[in-house]
C-alpha cells in the first residue's frame, strides 16, 4: 500500500514544543548556512523530511539553490514520489537534534515576509503558515495567540514577495513562534515545489485588488453550528483548514452563498479557504465555540 505524507502528519511528528531559538527573528531565514548530513544538506535550524527520502533512495525533498532572491542561498521543497510513497516537501523551524518545534519569540508583528515562487501540480497546493502561542501555567497548555496563512496554487514565475498578514486571537505577547512550509496538503502531487528564501516578520500590505474576493461575507465570526459565506460573484469551492493547514471540511460551491456546517468540528480557530469561479480567492479566519 503507498502512503503519502503531508503537513498536519509531519507536524505530528516533531510536536514537541521546546524552545529553539532565542533569535528575535526566524532562526536562518535567509537559509545562508546548511550541514551536511550523510548524502543530503540541511537548512540549519530547520526540520525536513530529507532523511525519509534519502532511505527511499529519492532525491532530497528540500534541497539548495543558488542564487537566493537575497543573498547566496534559498530553500527549494519538492513533493516525491518514493518507494515508501509520496512525500510533501516539507519543513518547519526547530531542532533536528531533538526534533523540538517552534523558537523563542515576545514580539507581535503585522506579517510574515519573505520571497518565494512556486508551481503547484493540478489538484494540489502549497502552504506557509506561521503560529504564535504562550504557555499558561494555568492550564499547563499553549494558548493560540495569533498566526497567519498563505497558499500556493498553481504557477509563481520569479522571485515574488511574500507578505502574509498576521491575526492575533490574544492582546498578550507570545513566547513561541513556529513557522512552517510544504509543497503539498493534504492529497500530495508528485513534482509539486516551492522556492523560498529571505523569511522574517515585517509590516503587512494588503492583497492586489484583483486577487480579493468582491465584498465577501463570512458570518458569524463566533460560529457554533452553521457558518454562513456569501460574495457578490459565483463562489467556486469553500474550504476550512485547521492551524495546521489540514484540511477539515471541503464543499464545492456554485452560488453567491451558502451555508457550511460546523457542528462536528472542535472549538476553536480555523481559516475558510473561499475561490471563485473567475479564480479569486481571499482567506478568512472564524472562531468555531
Amino acid at each position: 500500500m503507498r502512503t503519502s505524507v503531508t503537513l498536519s502528519s509531519f507536524l505530528a511528528s516533531v510536536a514537541a514544543l521546546t524552545i529553539a531559538s532565542t533569535s528575535a527573528q526566524i532562526p536562518n531565514g535567509g537559509f545562508e548556512t546548511w550541514n551536511t548530513v550523510g548524502t543530503y544538506d540541511d537548512p540549519a535550524q530547520w526540520i525536513t523530511f530529507n532523511g525519509l527520502t534519502s532511505l527511499a533512495g529519492a532525491d532530497p525533498s528540500c534541497a539548495q539553490g543558488t542564487p537566493g532572491a537575497v543573498g547566496n542561498y534559498y530553500a527549494t521543497l519538492t513533493t516525491r514520489n518514493t518507494t515508501f510513497g509520496l512525500f510533501a516537501g516539507s519543513f518547519s523551524v526547530g531542532n533536528p537534534t531533538t526534533g523540538s518545534t517552534g523558537f523563542a519569540f515576545t514580539s507581535r508583528p503585522d506579517a510574515l515576509t519573505g520571497q518565494w515562487q512556486y508551481a503547484i501540480q493540478p489538484s494540489d497546493s502549497g502552504f506557509v503558515g506561521v503560529y504564535l502561542t504562550k504557555w499558561n501555567t494555568s492550564t499547563m497548555h499553549s494558548d493560540s495567540i495569533g498566526g497567519g496563512v498563505g497558499y500556493a496554487i498553481g504557477t509563481l514565475s520569479g522571485w515574488q514577495p511574500l507578505n502574509i498578514p498576521l491575526e492575533y486571537f490574544s492582546a498578550v505577547n507570545p513566547d513561541t513562534a513556529y513557522v512552517f512550509v510544504t509543497s503539498s496538503l493534504n492529497s500530495p502531487v508528485d513534482g509539486s515545489f516551492i522556492k523560498i528564501d529571505d523569511l522574517g516578520f515585517g509590516a503587512a500590505t494588503s492583497l492586489a485588488e484583483q486577487d480579493q474576493v468582491p465584498d465577501l461575507r463570512i458570518y458569524p465570526s463566533l460560529a457554533t453550528d452553521l457558518l454562513h459565506v456569501a460574495a457578490d460573484g459565483p463562489i467556486a469551492f469553500v474550504k476550512v483548514m485547521d492551524l495546521t493547514g489540514r484540511t477539515v471540511l471541503e464543499k464545492p460551491v456554485v452560488a453567491e452563498r451558502t451555508t457550511v456546517q460546523l457542528a462536528h468540528l472542535p472549538a476553536g480557530r480555523y481559516f475558510m479557504h473561499v475561490r471563485m469561479q473567475d479564480g479569486k480567492r481571499q482567506v478568512c479566519s472564524f472562531v468555531k465555540e
